[in-house]
């Protein structure tokens, strides 16, 4: 039997396979990637019953168009919500469904935030490269060859099924919060030293936002502050810098490093996004005002562990879809009864 693929029928820039990444390897100049938002990973994953690392589609601001071949596909999606059709017809997002063999699935412009996740039943059968299915372009390292996906690509699905539940039964989750975050956590940088103390309260009491120059790499901010220029200088010895740093330039722009950062840099970095705050500063969208929230490393670490408690629980959180009797034109491929009862039962 011919093994099942996803054909990419159109595909917007940055289409990637993404997983957590490579952690361990910046010790040799490899940049760890990896997903720009775990949390929604784990979201699409959890609605298959895949593990939370599998690897999944990663669409930037625009999707792209899908079908299947050989067998019925579930998938799901995740991330900054898209407007997305099965053959012309609306789906929920944040939710799981099937795509038969010929249907095209299209998802189209992110609304709001910026990275999407589409993600299929049991995975992709692409080889790790480092323990790692991530892609990181720059390197040709990972992924589907190297690169992101264009028009006519096919990527190969894995045969296993998920971990648990009916993939056929279409899910659902709430959409969470931290996509409407307006305050970032941060705790100072290694470099927070360098740095005037009029410059540190200006990071903490001004007004910012992500400017359009961004992508996996970095983000640059914006800023009412001005210039978050370090007093001493820029002559610091390159060192390994860590996703999140917030490093600033001779010229005093901040820029927020992301998955794709490099893996050492000698530009001074003021201060650190916690962990638990790294999925909501890279899907905060372009030009929307946030503050920065200084919070002690005791605090940073607990809100790490509430947000790993979350990714735990997602299954209490996960309901059916429901769906609206005039939106089912077709009755055979929905199960209408649930069970079956005995008439002369009378207990």
């Amino acid at each position: 039997m011919t093994p099942p693929v996803l054909k990419v029928l159109d595909a917007g820039p940055g289409l990637t396979l993404q997983d957590y990444g490579r952690p361990g390897y910046q010790r040799y100049g490899v940049t760890e990637g990896g997903v720009m938002d775990r949390r929604a990973l784990a979201e699409c994953n959890q609605l298959l019953g895949n593990r939370n690392n599998t690897a999944a589609l990663e669409m930037i601001a625009v999707g792209g168009k899908f079908t299947v071949t050989e067998k019925p596909v579930a998938m799901a999606t995740a991330g900054a919500a898209m407007d997305i059709t099965l053959d012309g017809s609306a789906l929920p997002w944040r939710s799981s469904f099937t795509v038969e063999p010929g249907q095209v699935l299209h998802c189209g412009y992110a609304r709001q935030s910026i990275y999407s996740y589409l993600q299929v039943e049991g995975g992709f059968a692409i080889p790790d490269v480092l323990n790692s299915v991530s892609t990181y372009a720059r390197s040709e390292l990972g992924g589907y060859q190297g690169r992101p996906l264009r028009v006519g690509d096919e990527l190969p699905l894995a045969t296993g099924a998920g971990g648990h539940g009916d993939p056929s039964v279409p899910k659902q989750l709430p959409t969470p919060a931290y996509l409407e975050r307006e305050v970032i956590r941060i705790v100072w940088g290694t470099q927070a030293h360098v740095f005037s103390a009029e410059v540190r309260e200006a990071l903490l009491q001004g007004e910012f936002s992500i400017s359009a120059e961004r992508d996996r790499m970095g983000a640059r901010l914006t800023t009412d502050a001005g210039s978050l220029a370090a007093a001493g200088g820029l002559s610091g010895v390159s060192d390994a810098v860590v996703i999140g740093d917030i490093q600033v330039a001779g010229d005093g722009v901040a820029t927020v490093l992301l998955a794709d950062r490099q893996p050492t840099g000698g530009y001074p970095r003021i201060a650190t996004v916690i962990t638990a705050d790294l999925d909501a500063i890279s899907q905060m969208p372009t030009r929307k005002p946030f503050k920065f929230q200084l919070v002690t490393t005791g605090e940073a670490v607990a809100a790490l562990a509430m947000q790993q408690q979350e990714i735990l629980a997602l299954q209490n959180h996960i309901t059916s879809v429901t769906r609206l009797p005039e939106e089912m034109t077709d009755l055979l491929k929905y199960s209408l009864i649930d069970g079956v009862v005995d008439a002369k039962d009378r207990r």
